[in-house]
């Protein structure tokens, strides 16, 4: 599915998609949700609330690409530390 604009629906199905890739590498969190600001989308995932992390990215930049993409693009890069995180 293509990322067509940023809207509740759209980010939802984002958020699917990353949770997809992380379970694709063996990366479970407890809570994980995807909100925007400003055109700034926010990907934030946690075992324990307190120690909540997040991933940012401008929102306008994805209109128009693959979501599962998306996610690989924005995750991939830090997947060492999300494993470390995952522990």
């Amino acid at each position: 599915m293509v990322f067509a604009s940023i809207d509740p629906n759209n980010l939802e199905y984002l958020r699917s998609s990353f949770e997809s890739f992380l379970s694709e590498h063996n990366l479970y969190f407890q809570y994980v949700s995807m909100h925007e600001e400003e055109g700034i989308l926010s990907f934030t995932f946690c075992n324990d609330p307190e120690k909540a992390r997040s991933v940012e990215f401008e929102g306008k930049h994805l209109i128009g690409l693959d979501m599962d993409y998306i996610a690989a693009e924005i995750l991939l890069p830090i997947l060492p530390r999300l494993k470390a995180y995952a522990r």
